[in-house]
């Protein structure tokens, strides 16, 4: 039985559409499930990445404790140019070093950005680059540490695509990027995510949402994975140009897209004619 019938995805590209275009901003969606695309809109346009960038480190950084020896528990100093943004490393003056598992658990549920470059700087930007293509995103781009103003006055970008973002969580859910108990550990750092006003926000209580937000000024975005009747669907919904202050807006957008997924993947059929996207 196909899980995305014709009507069934012309329906959640009708949602989609209509909140892309009846909001402010511009909007990208990118649908996937087992392998397959199943609604894209402006999901090639490419846009700052801001912290949604952290899930394709979080996976590269693992890929390297799956190859080259390195180990979850290795430990990592934290660096004295602790920078601003979100997070909490720059407040535990006393905390000077943590394990690699800690790193890469506050990078991702409190976007913690000096853990960030501590992750940056294991793997390198050059071996980053390189990293993001054999993941498969190939418009996606990391070319400089967060916070850097110096780079970034220079024209460095950290730069994705809502496509780019949907395949690596997708392929993250398959097993094709990093074996168990490596994939397991992934997804339960995604799982642990605290910045929750977006994807699940609209969700009921037997949706499982692993996602990573990203936030800069007139940005928001949300990435993640839906767990429910025994599926995994990838998700990314990317804002871009939005009039600040965007919080609300983003979680109504960003929310009532998981929102329709689900529905819509679950055989609600008419969802979008109900007067939840209105």
């Amino acid at each position: 039985m196909d899980r995305w019938a014709p009507p069934v995805v012309a329906e959640l590209e009708l949602v989609l559409h209509a909140l892309a275009e009846e909001n402010p901003g511009q909007w990208a969606f990118s649908i996937r499930e087992d392998g397959r695309p199943i609604v894209s809109v402006d999901g090639d346009r490419v846009v700052p990445a801001a912290s949604t960038s952290k899930v394709a480190l979080l996976v590269l950084a693992l890929q390297q404790v799956a190859t080259s020896g390195r180990d979850l528990a290795d430990r990592l100093q934290i660096p004295r140019d602790r920078v601003g943004g979100s997070g909490v490393l720059r407040a535990l003056t006393s905390v000077h070093e943590l394990t690699l598992a800690e790193v890469l658990e506050l990078m991702v549920v409190v976007s913690d950005n000096v853990a960030t470059n501590m992750i940056i700087d294991a793997l390198g930007v050059r071996n980053i680059r390189t990293g993001l293509r054999d993941l498969g995103a190939q418009d996606s781009r990391l070319e400089r540490r967060l916070m850097d103003s110096a780079a970034i006055a220079a024209g460095a970008q950290n730069v994705t695509t809502a496509d780019d973002q949907a395949l690596v969580l997708d392929r993250l859910c398959r097993g094709e990027l990093l074996p168990d108990p490596l994939r397991s550990h992934a997804l339960a750092v995604l799982g642990g995510q605290q910045f929750n006003d977006r994807l699940p926000s609209r969700l009921e209580s037997d949706v499982v949402c692993r996602h990573k937000t990203g936030e800069i000024y007139n940005i928001r975005h949300d990435v993640g994975i839906l767990e429910f009747d025994g599926r995994q669907i990838a998700v990314a919904a990317l804002g871009s140009d939005l009039p600040e202050p965007a919080d609300n807006l983003a979680a109504q957008v960003i929310g009532t897209a998981a929102q329709g997924v689900v529905a819509l993947a679950r055989g609600e059929q008419g969802w979008v004619r109900s007067g939840i996207c209105e």
